[in-house]
């Protein structure tokens, strides 16, 4: 999701965050999971009304519940009806010529019908779960709004799990999942990690987690079975490249996911540095690497995004201004279309460091941000593959039931005023990753060698590190294209 934040009933806004993208690609196994410009990221206190439980069923404003399951009951209808021998079964009233639902605001008339008919005719009242209905009338709302990932119901799970993953620390084994061809693939095993000690392997493909099937689910699904409470045990059915199948056991530990990572490409003075999301201290971990880096005679740099979700809006601004000496690092747009720019806040590190930025379909929100900046600015070259095309600002609100409403309530443009919402930002240099290949990261440096790095797999690193090789002998400087 992009730019959020938490807001208690009746207080004034406090400060913007972007946690991250919805559910799409890359996904660690311990985390759920792609702003109004401040820099200070906001409390996470959630509002609760003591005492609260779901209401009974009811006509009313209760219905307005129902409004997930009202779009799945019309989707059924129009497939076909039962016919019986007095006719068509279950057709209900017929529809009032005068409905007119205003164009401000909702009758809700339609949800109290939609809701009647349930509570009179569903074969399975027991089914009829008050709080269940209610989030899904929240759901469908929101969904009708076409703002993915960002303006949607997150349960009070998803909301602990978010909070968790924009922390750094979650519960978990330590392990990247991704979805490929329908098969989710281990990509990464964090080091020292209860994944590694087992002995999980990057290429294994999870089969089932606890004996239940993954075929189906969604990647942030299979996430959150894997996910479980700390030093509870989860049993992993593993499929090699081989086609050989094994099942591991495994206990979930708190983890620390490292913000950043970074080393020299074997053979080179050329700094590869790896963000793995914004969420606080993410600009301060960039700025430390990159000093690092610059201490030990870096000549240039990579700064790979792919699979980044996003997270604090600050982050990617901090970090956008240790590479541009000045300007515009994104526009913001509010519902009334009043604009307003969020500036470079000065004193680069490395203004005129070569540079590339390594992104994919997985790189988001805040990610973008910081893409947009650098490539409208020509400061930087941008390899790999179309982004995920965010572009909505989100506040999070606390609802009674503990989750919360993430609304979408401003728009952001790059700094030439390109809106990628749904479009992403293309590349300057299109790659795709080959079929079954995986990231390499600077963690695995150590054992590749200059001649297994390019050897890996993992086109579009070695491909950034050509376009690096280009930018420091000046056959394509990043401002030239600027003009």
């Amino acid at each position: 999701m992009d730019d959020d934040r938490y807001r208690a009933p009746g207080a004034p806004d406090p400060a913007p965050l972007d946690p991250g993208a919805p559910d799409h690609g890359a996904t660690d196994a311990t985390s759920p999971g792609p702003g109004a410009p401040d820099a200070t990221p906001p409390s996470t206190e959630r509002a609760r009304l003591p005492g609260w439980t779901p209401p009974p069923p009811a006509r009313g404003r209760a219905a307005l519940l129902v409004a997930g399951l009202v779009l799945a009951a019309f989707v059924t209808f129009s497939l076909g009806v039962s016919v019986g021998l007095g006719g068509l079964v279950g057709t209900g009233p017929e529809p009032s010529p005068a409905y007119s639902p205003s164009a401000d605001r909702p009758d809700w008339r339609l949800l109290d019908e939609a809701y009647d008919l349930l509570d009179q005719h569903y074969v399975d009242p027991a089914a009829l779960d008050p709080l269940g209905m209610e989030r899904g009338a929240i759901v469908g709302m929101t969904e009708s709004l076409d703002d993915r990932g960002h303006t949607g119901y997150l349960t009070p799970e998803e909301v602990a799990a978010r909070d968790e993953s924009l922390s750094g620390t979650f519960v978990g084994v330590g392990v990247v999942i991704d979805e490929q061809g329908g098969s989710f693939m281990i990509v990464r095993v964090l080091n020292d990690s209860p994944a590694e000690r087992a002995g999980v392997k990057v290429g294994e493909e999870i089969i089932s987690v606890d004996g239940v099937g993954v075929a189906g689910l969604t990647v942030a699904e299979v996430a959150g079975r894997v996910r479980g409470p700390e030093g509870t045990n989860v049993a992993l059915e593993l499929r090699s490249p081989g086609s050989s199948t094994r099942t591991v056991t495994i206990a979930r530990a708190k983890l620390d996911l490292p913000l950043v990572s970074w080393a020299f490409a074997p053979g080179t003075k050329d700094a590869v540095i790896r963000l793995e999301r914004f969420s606080s201290g993410a600009a301060k971990a960039v700025t430390a690497a990159l000093q690092e880096a610059l201490d030990q005679g870096a000549e240039g740099a990579v700064l790979d995004l792919r699979g980044n979700p996003g997270g604090y809006v600050n982050e990617p601004v901090e970090t956008a201004s240790q590479f541009l000496a000045s300007g515009v690092v994104y526009r913001s747009v509010d519902r009334s279309g009043k604009e307003a720019p969020h500036e470079v806040l000065g004193n680069p590190l490395a203004p005129d460091l070569p540079l590339v930025l390594l992104v994919d379909d997985q790189t988001a929100s805040s990610a973008e941000i910081l893409t947009g900046a650098l490539q409208d600015a020509g400061r930087a070259r941008i390899v790999g593959v179309k982004t995920y095309g965010t572009g909505t600002v989100v506040n999070t609100y606390p609802l009674a039931d503990g989750g919360a409403l993430t609304i979408g309530t401003e728009r952001w443009l790059t700094p030439n005023g390109r809106a990628i919402w749904r479009e992403g930002l293309v590349p300057d240099e299109v790659v795709e990753l080959p079929s079954g290949a995986t990231l390499v990261v600077p963690d695995d440096f150590a054992t590749l060698g200059s001649g297994g790095l390019a050897a890996s797999g993992d086109a579009q690193l070695n491909a950034a590190l050509r376009a690096l090789d280009r930018e420091q002998a000046g056959a394509v400087r990043p401002l030239d294209r600027a003009a």
